[in-house]
């Protein structure tokens, strides 16, 4: 009987777990699509691409959204159970609290397995392809920002005026271009210009190449009063910079657990030199290194926590479950980000910054666990 009604509990709490899930994921989506919606509105994109990408970005999300999730959920299941008097049927039928627990617990231990082995192992590289779709989807949007009349000078050591422009920027006539690099600089001058802009939407392996009709290249070499001067029918420029590239820098979102482990064991000048990390960029790893260790723990916590908050009297005057997981949630969120600002100065170790709010919160939900006795 007990493991029948056990069953039922965790039925009960799995649905309500899923769709809030899918809430608040939607939710964090929404805000974030409204910083791209510009991008994507501007491209032509296919259909798998576009849901490869927000697949992409809903998955970096599922981390940040199943403590809050499951927290509210357990608070959703508690609160039905007190209200139809299932609650009072169990203890009157002689489970304790912790039978009572129990299915709740095993369900946020799995997901906390789960959340842990995916942060580790999947999310860095959805992270890397999420990067690189973005890179696409900016870098190509490069060429609609070259206007008539206007100087262009959005990719590094390159300035190029063109007096009329048409066919979404790809078209040019009477064109000024301005290349440097460190033996000097070149400038060219050409009636007409056409650029080709290829991109692989599979590989997200994009080039851009400027070809130029009936002008002339004026080379002066650095330290040289020497002027070269070549005419020319037709000239094909490459232009290579890091925007058009399929390689991206790592960060720490983009390593994974074994990667993020070496990295952060590298002194700032190893991390700098073999990982391209400034000092924001080690402080950034070691906070994702705890924080996938935290998010597991974290779950935990908030269904012992939903728990302790979701049962209601239905007698008297009851707790107002809401307000309480609000100014819980409240406490822990500001505590947490303060703490985080204060081991980015330095002043304490990262890993402190997210015990501190796990034992004060744990200490709140074993009181209210306790107070369950007294009702």
């Amino acid at each position: 009987m007990r493991f029948l009604i056990q069953r039922y509990l965790a039925s009960h709490f799995i649905l309500p777990l899923v769709v809030s899930t899918f809430f608040f994921v939607s939710i964090l989506l929404t805000f974030d699509m409204f910083k791209l919606v510009g991008i994507l509105a501007s491209k032509e994109i296919e259909i798998v691409f576009l849901l490869a990408f927000l697949t992409d970005l809903a998955l970096t999300f599922v981390p940040l959204a199943l403590p809050l999730s499951t927290f509210f959920s357990v608070i959703f299941c508690l609160n039905k159970l007190s209200s139809d008097s299932e609650y009072i049927a169990m203890r009157a039928a002689g489970m304790t609290k912790g039978k009572i627990l129990m299915p709740f617990m095993i369900i946020s231990l799995g997901v906390s397995i789960a959340i842990y082995l995916v942060a580790q192992n999947i999310t860095p590289y959805t992270n890397r392809d999420f990067k690189k779709k973005l890179q696409f989807l900016t870098s190509s949007g490069l060429i609609s920002e070259i206007k008539e009349g206007q100087f262009f000078t959005l990719i590094p050591r390159l300035t190029l005026f063109s007096s009329k422009v048409s066919d979404k920027g790809k078209t040019l006539k009477n064109v000024f271009l301005r290349l440097e690099d460190d033996k000097g600089d070149k400038v060219i001058f050409s009636q007409n210009g056409t650029l080709l802009y290829e991109r692989d939407q599979k590989t997200l392996v994009e080039s851009l190449k400027l070809q130029l009709f009936d002008g002339n290249i004026i080379t002066q070499k650095n330290q040289s009063p020497e002027i070269e001067k070549i005419v020319f029918k037709s000239y094909l420029l490459p232009i290579t910079q890091s925007k058009f590239s399929n390689k991206i820098t790592p960060r720490e979102t983009m390593l994974n657990g074994n990667e993020l482990a070496q990295a952060i064991k590298l002194t700032q000048d190893q991390a700098k030199e073999k990982n391209r990390f400034n000092q924001k960029d080690r402080f950034n790893a070691f906070y994702e290194y705890w924080n996938r260790k935290n998010v597991p723990l974290l779950i935990l916590l908030m269904t012992f926590l939903g728990f302790s908050l979701g049962i209601k009297e239905n007698r008297g005057k009851s707790k107002n479950s809401a307000v309480m997981a609000l100014l819980c949630l409240v406490f822990y969120y500001t505590l947490l980000f303060s703490l985080v600002s204060i081991a980015r100065s330095g002043k304490i170790p990262v890993h402190l910054s997210m015990v501190i709010p796990n034992i004060l919160i744990f200490s709140f939900a074993l009181f209210q666990y306790k107070k369950l006795d007294w009702q």
